[in-house]
């Protein structure tokens, strides 16, 4: 190096971790993914569970088929969480007496209870995680995520995901918004 010449200032990554979206994206998605779980954990229910009975009480009876394909989960998964469900008396599965073959799950009035206590928690887990930020800033915020979403899911058919693209997410967050 010549005497006159100033070395080149170098991009670190430590630098690139507090300016690259995707990368601070995927740190605060874990982070707020543990204080979210811990919310619903709160109130013995999984983000999953919390999300299936949104869907519920949004939508009121859905069969289990329209679960699943909302839900992007596998049949066999969307069973999985739904057994511990019914036996805590939360949803409760039946027949649908126009087509004997299809179950169809409701909300309870327990689940209904549940439910409300798990949008508390998550909503002050929340307004914990976002406290640096108005609400304006909140709003503004939940646009630009949902616009990246609704982007991904145009890119990747939802029949195509299994459930793995914010297809699936993006789909379901919007019935229990």
């Amino acid at each position: 190096m010549e005497p006159n010449d100033t070395p080149k200032k170098r991009h670190g990554i430590l630098e690139e971790r507090r300016t690259s979206p995707g990368l601070q994206l995927a740190l605060l998605g874990q982070e707020a993914m543990r204080r979210l779980r811990a919310a619903h954990a709160a109130v013995d229910l999984s983000p999953r569970s919390f999300q299936l009975l949104g869907l519920l009480h949004d939508r009121g009876n859905v069969s289990q088929a329209d679960l699943h394909a909302a839900m992007g989960l596998d049949p066999s998964a969307l069973v999985q969480l739904l057994n511990p469900l019914e036996e805590r008396g939360l949803v409760m599965r039946s027949r649908d007496a126009g087509d004997r073959r299809r179950h169809v799950v409701s909300l309870t009035r327990s689940g209904e209870v549940e439910l409300e206590r798990a949008a508390r928690a998550q909503h002050d887990a929340e307004d914990e995680l976002f406290a640096a930020l108005d609400a304006g800033e909140r709003r503004q915020l939940a646009e630009l995520l949902l616009a990246v979403s609704d982007r991904l899911a145009e890119q990747a058919p939802c029949s195509q995901n299994r459930g793995n693209s914010p297809c699936a997410a993006s789909r379901a967050g919007r019935a229990i918004q």
